[in-house]
């Protein structure tokens, strides 16, 4: 599992099924038989009755019609505050890697399609790694002699909203951090001596013997936390801290817009009327932040696309008419040579919704924004199919023969 050409290692998610024994939820209790729920329901009904609001059917009427509506609205506030534990699962191993719960003292073979809870550690040994699958998304590949613990993994607000913590003793982690919908999610990678908090990002984090710590911003942006203070990351660069907490940042590429120009060019200049085009996540990501430097007036800040099959993730901070966080997730399909983009879900804000009123002009912005760049491309060539797959985006079509090709 080690990187290649700078970029995070490719590898094929196992679908094979296992014969490793599934352990329940560490904190799940037993489930209440069917007999037993249907008992405790009865009795609440029959003390409900009991009660002055549902002596007369008038009062009953009015009581449901009153009570049911303000019952439905605190349930989706409280949905807001309440976790739901989840699962990441092992979707990938290599060599020797073993689990254990943290109340346990002996380690045990992890295999394919495992779950790992809340409180369960992984480690690997020499020349080993493995690949933990978080919400279907999201993923952490461990290389050699790397040790894991799974602090928390939960889901709110009915599972748009999800907070993910991982703690890193030792060795080396790459994360995949796919930006979730809800922008209130957080994906956070804690060490000895920092805890890097990112909502979508693809970073490393090593953990050396003495303590020291390493992290690497390869896509999107990163807070370091290190005791009150906070460090920002940015596409390309690297912090380094000792035992004690001190550190250095670095610059360690810059993001080349280039690259995605000289893929275009190429699918353009291949020999016949065929036309394809295949981006992975990262070019595209570099191609959007060398855009964002080269326009610093520019209405959206730190935008990032991430490729789930079927769909794209797409993520950016809105600056103008009001700054807000903006999150979508968003399917296509072609409809007479053009990309017909699918809303599937967005959302805005942090903590409370923004307002339609500010929320509607600023996507009307971005799409008449995506639209003038769309209008552009089919003067070039005429879409057949557009497919999203797990990290990259393939476009075919058709070169148009009256291009403006000079």
């Amino acid at each position: 599992m080690s990187e290649t050409n700078g970029e995070l290692p490719e590898l094929k998610l196992v679908e094979e099924s296992s014969s490793c024994e599934q352990l329940p939820h560490p904190d799940a209790e037993p489930s209440p038989t069917a007999g037993s729920l249907r008992a405790r329901l009865g009795l609440f009904g029959r003390r409900l009755k009991g009660t002055p609001l549902f002596r007369s059917r008038r009062r009953t009427v009015l009581t449901l019609l009153l009570g049911v509506p303000l019952f439905l609205c605190l349930t989706y506030l409280l949905l807001g505050f309440v976790a739901f534990a989840d699962a990441a699962t092992v979707v990938e191993l290599k060599g020797m890697v073993q689990t254990r719960h943290e109340d346990e003292a002996q380690w045990q073979p992890a295999c394919l399609n495992q779950l790992l809870w809340r409180k369960h550690l992984i480690r690997t040994g020499a020349a080993s790694g493995a690949r933990l699958l978080f919400f279907d998304v999201s993923t952490v590949d461990l290389e050699e002699e790397t040790e894991v613990s799974i602090v928390q993994l939960v889901k709110r607000r009915g599972g748009e909203a999800v907070d993910v913590v991982l703690e890193v003793w030792l060795g080396k982690t790459a994360v995949r951090a796919v930006r979730f919908v809800d922008p209130s999610s957080s994906f956070r990678v804690d060490t000895p001596t920092a805890s890097t908090v990112v909502r979508g990002a693809r970073f490393t984090v090593q953990v050396d013997e003495d303590g020291t710590t390493q992290v690497d911003l390869e896509e999107g942006s990163a807070e370091v936390e290190i005791g009150d203070q906070v460090v920002l990351l940015a596409m390309g660069e690297r912090i380094t801290l000792d035992p004690d907490g001190l550190y250095i940042t670095e610059k360690i590429f810059e993001p080349d817009g280039q690259i995605m120009f000289d893929k275009v060019g190429a699918a353009w200049n291949t020999p016949g009327d065929e036309f394809r085009l295949e981006l992975r996540e990262n070019e595209v990501n570099q191609y959007l932040a060398f855009v964002s430097q080269q326009q610093p007036d520019f209405f959206l800040r730190d935008t990032q696309i991430w490729f789930v099959d079927g769909e794209a993730r797409v993520a950016t901070t809105v600056v103008e008419p009001a700054h807000f966080d903006l999150s979508a997730a968003v399917s296509a399909e072609v409809v007479g040579g053009e990309i017909k983009p699918q809303m599937r879900s967005v959302a805005a804000g942090v903590v409370l919704p923004v307002p339609g009123s500010v929320l509607n002009p600023a996507l009307d912005r971005v799409f008449e924004q995506l639209q003038d760049y769309l209008t552009q491309a089919y003067s070039f060539v005429e879409l057949s199919d557009v497919q999203v797959g797990d990290g990259y985006v393939v476009v075919t079509g058709h070169k148009q023969p009256d291009a403006p090709v000079d």
